[in-house]
């Protein structure tokens, strides 16, 4: 395992969160290997103040360590990490500088380093030394205290190039310090430099760097890496070329370059090409630069050393390239950096691509020319910085310029501004080069490079606003794919792989706004959508026939990938009134229905049909118009998301258009769309017997994707009658359509199956929940795969795991989620510290088990009434009240009382019997607290005979007071009951649970 320790501590690059977990892991590493003893690490973590448990506490930071792969061995008197099984980032840059390679020492530090550790500080000036780093050797020297060595040897650099007047300066700040902060005076190596300087016996090599190009005007952030590669490969090839999209950083880049050359002693020649007009210019300017004497050319060329920089070469592409060829033959010692936004194209050319800056760089640039600059940002602003770093895609110009916006405006207000990012940043800053003034003027500079065919291009495929396939260009612009290999060479398109493991074409959002701007100009935007959506309707049917099948995983991640474009199509469609909607909006059902994005089916679904425009829907007729599979997919998915979403509008009318589609062109729908189809009325249908009748003909169907709906409905129509079904009974039939969805090849299907088996308590239930995250997981639908490994770490910690109760934790402590219309994160919340709860009564911690409890109802009461799943206030109340109870003191019953009141109506006018039968399973443990045996006896069978979720209440740990209550009497009673129809059932939980509650009120 490869440790970071210079910088933010990381295992394997994956960073360690939290102070205390930091700590631990930082104790271990620096350990080298020696055993530490609980009481050591406790004091690492805690100071002087451990907690009342500091060995479990480290116990508990130790098992989080080792879920992050450190390998942390128990050994007798503690823990050790052995020192073989790791490798250290300061072992690397040690070796690194020993094989002769501090450029990449260099990179194994973060760009900014922080250098209060004085062993870091040592290793990171035995990097610059070797690098003769300007910046690096500064940052030494005005460390506190300050790194004497390194001052001495900036004295060295600066004077190398002849910036005498800085290096004494150096000096006169270094002898200020040490004086004022430290009362001493330099060393004898500071000393000694400084009379060597004064004496002019430093060597003075006389650089050609263009002024602007000697210092930095800025520090440079994010680039380190870069600027480490392209060192490297000139110091492998003749020919580096630095190609990025306009407004990257290309020359900030080679500036950084020469002057680090230039450091070294090397010759450096900086040629700057963008005042050039012709091709034929470049020679000349070159030989200029590098040699202007009155020789032939030929000869001049041959004496050429060190390293030529060409900047900004994609307007004089074919002369620079001409010229390079020419200098790379005749002088054997010289190296070519040159900049462009397009290759040269010569043999031997290694082209360093330079991407925007990521997530970090970007917002440390930001934040720190917005302050250079007066500006005030809050202290809690990285979020809305994050965001408007994106919106500009990283772009270094771009960022540069907001930053400038930034000195006077509100972030939100550049922000709401960059709808209009040309007319809000241009002219920002004062001072860059024409090409840069504004962000209009950099795609411009590309865009006078191209063809005509190849601006048409750039235009139309502006309209597209995700990443997109060769295919979906060629609809959309109506010209041969080859052309996309111009715009790619200008940087004006980004070839990568896509998610979905095929190459896809990305425009940054300034050139796509650019060309849309263009496109509208032109008049050709309507001809560019109506592309898109020709497109997405021979595209969406593609996809959607393999979303059940041996290819679902491939479609999804191809539908995934596609989704922002798919998106725009289906709003151009319509808009548009265009029948083509139908086709396109089945696949992205299908795809938010997996993933769980009801919301989304339920918003588009909505206008699609029309749902608020009755007079609309009938002129509209897609029964008529459009083509009647698509459409009863679309009415089934539409209706089964409304369904999950309580939207009964959308329900009704989706069940309404299915039954005359059926009805009227029933004979052009797939068999498989026309039986999912009629699950919408089983859905809605009061009569459960009637529904229980849909559910087995389902059931009986020939296509097993059909048949595992079949099964999976009638097992929870059978539940919710209150039919007693042994548990084994009801395992094999959840068992049998998890097999039918798994012929089928629908992961979807096998993972909800799976999470049902796996919530119902039975043996094996934490392996079946395992198998449907995996499902989950695999589809891509992140949130309901995490929220199944929140239901099994409950399962894992009621057993008594100490690890599945930390990852518990961290999904209890972490911030208050942002509410959302399926309450997701808050239910996934709430399960986690019901969790905790019952993990705290196994471990003898009452109090914290009714902490946790407390905090689970008020997640759960704080989604409302109604809930986004009805029943989820009833059986968290249910559950935290029995908790409450365990806690066996007055106050604590008393709180379970009110719990239990708090969700009465809902129990006791819902139509979920399970439900109701989970909160009379909570009457009975309170009826057994207050003494009252007959009527804990009794409510227990009831809620058994309603299936009611026994092993989520009391998470498999016995309450021995309702132990004793019960006695054997239940099982007469539920023998009884087990007979009776379930409305005699739930009434009789009506009267008894009110007998009880009206008793306790008194």
């Amino acid at each position: 395992m490869r440790i970071t320790t210079l910088g933010e501590l990381a295992l394997d690059d994956r960073p360690v969160r939290g102070e205390r977990l930091t700590a631990v892991v930082r104790a271990l590493v620096e350990a080298r290997g020696r055993t530490l003893t609980p009481a050591l690490l406790a004091e690492a973590v805690w100071g002087g103040a451990p907690p009342d448990d500091a060995a479990g506490a480290v116990h508990a930071l130790i098992a989080r360590a080792r879920r992050l792969g450190l390998p942390v061995a128990a050994v007798p008197g503690g823990y050790r990490v052995p020192p073989e099984d790791v490798e250290l980032d300061t072992a690397l840059v040690r070796a690194r500088l020993a094989g002769g390679d501090p450029d990449g020492a260099r990179a194994l530090f973060p760009e900014a380093p922080d250098l209060a550790d004085d062993a870091a500080a040592a290793l990171f000036a035995e990097v610059a030394a070797a690098r003769a780093d300007e910046a690096d050797l500064r940052r030494l020297a005005e460390r506190h205290p300050p790194h004497e060595p390194s001052a001495a040897h900036l004295m060295r650099v600066l004077a190398a190039q002849g910036r005498q007047a800085e290096a004494l300066a150096v000096m006169e700040r270094l002898r200020e310090t040490l004086a004022e902060e430290y009362g001493t005076d330099p060393s004898p190596a500071v000393a000694e430099a400084h009379v060597a300087l004064l004496r002019g016996q430093m060597s003075v090599k006389k650089q050609k760097l263009p002024m602007a190009w000697r210092r930095a005007t800025t520090p440079m952030l994010g680039r380190e890496q870069d600027v480490t590669a392209t060192r490297k490969a000139l110091g492998a090839a003749p020919l580096v070329t630095v190609v990025a999209v306009g407004g990257a950083g290309k020359t900030r880049l080679a500036a950084e370059v020469a002057r680090r050359s230039a450091a070294d002693g090397t010759p450096v020649h900086v040629v700057e090409l963008a005042g050039l007009r012709t091709p034929a210019d470049v020679l000349p300017a070159l030989l200029a630069v590098a040699d202007p004497s009155p020789r032939p050319a030929a000869e001049r060329l041959q004496e050429i050393t060190g390293l030529v920089v060409l900047d900004n070469c994609e307007h004089v592409l074919d002369g620079a390239a001409g010229a390079v060829a020419e200098l790379l033959a005749a002088a054997d010692e010289v190296a070519v950096l040159a900049t462009s936004r397009a290759p040269l194209g010569l043999a031997g050319e290694v082209v360093h691509r330079l991407d925007t800056l990521d997530d970090a760089a970007a917002v440390a640039l930001v934040t720190a020319r917005t302050q250079a600059g007066g500006g005030q940002l809050a202290a809690d602003h990285d979020a809305a910085v994050l965001r408007l770093c994106h919106r500009l895609d990283n772009l270094p110009l771009a960022l540069e310029l907001a930053a400038a916006r930034l000195r006077h405006m509100p972030i939100e207000d550049v922000l709401a501004g960059l709808d209009d990012r040309f007319g809000l940043l241009d002219a920002a800053l004062r001072g860059l080069p024409e090409r840069h003034a504004s962000l209009w003027a950099m795609v411009d500079w590309s865009r006078e490079l191209l063809g005509p065919d190849e601006r048409t291009l750039l235009e139309r495929l502006a309209v597209i606003p995700a990443a997109f396939t060769a295919e979906a260009a060629e609809r959309v612009s109506g010209l041969p794919r080859q052309r996309l290999a111009a715009l790619v060479e200008q940087s004006l398109l980004v070839l990568e792989q896509g998610d979905d493991g095929t190459p896809r074409y990305r425009m940054l959002e300034t050139v796509r706004e650019y060309g849309e701007a263009r496109l509208g100009a032109s008049g050709g935007r309507d001809a560019a959508l109506d592309g898109l959506v020709a497109w997405a309707r021979e595209e969406a049917p593609r996809l959607h026939a393999a979303m059940v099948g041996p290819a679902q995983l491939a479609a999804i991640a191809r539908a995934s990938a596609d989704q922002d474009n798919l998106v725009a199509a289906l709003r151009r469609a319509v808009d548009g009134d265009d029948p083509a909607a139908v086709a396109i909006a089945v696949t992205l059902f299908s795809l938010w229905t997996v993933r769980g994005l009801h919301q989304e089916v339920v918003s588009w679904a909505g206008r699609l049909l029309l749902v608020d425009d009755p007079a609309a829907r009938r002129r509209a007729d897609l029964v008529r118009r459009a083509d009647p599979d698509r459409l009863a997919w679309a009415c089934a998915l539409g209706g089964l998301n409304a369904f999950a979403a309580d939207t009964h509008r959308l329900y009704v009318i989706a069940l309404r258009l299915v039954r005359r589609l059926l009805a009227e062109r029933g004979a052009e729908v797939s068999e498989r769309a026309a039986a999912l189809s009629r699950l919408l009325p089983a859905l809605g249908q009061s009569d459960l017997d009637e529904a229980l009748r849909a559910a087995e003909g389902m059931a009986a169907h020939p296509d097993p994707y059909v048949q595992g709906f079949g099964l999976f409905l009638r097992a929870a129509i059978r539940e919710n009658r209150g039919e007693v079904i042994d548990q084994a009974r009801r395992t094999a039939d959840a068992e049998l359509a998890y097999r039918r969805f798994e012929e089928a090849g629908d992961h979807w299907g096998m993972g909800m199956i799976a999470q049902t088996i796996g919530t119902q308590w039975v043996p094996g239930g934490s392996e079946w929940l395992r198998r449907g995250a995996r499902h989950m997981e695999l589809l891509g639908a992140a949130e309901d795969a995490g929220s199944m490994r929140v239901l099994l770490d409950v399962q894992l910690a009621q057993d008594g795991d100490d690890d599945a109760a930390e990852r518990l934790r961290a999904v209890a402590d972490a911030p208050a989620p942002i509410p959302r219309p399926d309450g997701l994160p808050a239910m996934d919340a709430a399960q986690a510290n019901l969790g905790l709860a019952q993990h705290a009564w196994l471990r003898g911690r009452p109090a914290d088990m009714v902490a946790h409890a407390e905090r689970a109802w008020a997640l759960a009461d704080d989604l409302g009434v109604p809930a986004p799943v009805p029943q989820i206030r009833m059986v968290f109340g249910a559950a935290a009240a029995v908790l409450c109870l365990r806690a066996g003191e007055a106050t604590a019953r008393r709180r379970a009382v009110e719990l239990l009141e708090a969700t009465r109506e809902e129990a006791l006018s819902g139509m979920d019997v399970p439900a109701l039968g989970s909160w009379a399973i909570g009457v009975a443990a309170l009826a057994a607290h207050f003494g009252d045996d007959d009527a804990a006896r009794e409510l227990w069978a009831l809620g058994e005979r309603c299936a009611a979720q026994i092993g989520f209440l009391f998470g498999g740990g016995a309450d021995p007071r309702v132990d004793a209550a019960l006695g054997d009497a239940r099982a007469a009673l539920l023998d009884h009951w087990r007979e009776r129809p379930v409305t005699e059932v739930t009434d009789r939980i009506r009267e008894r649970a009110d007998e009880l509650l009206q008793t306790l009120r008194r």
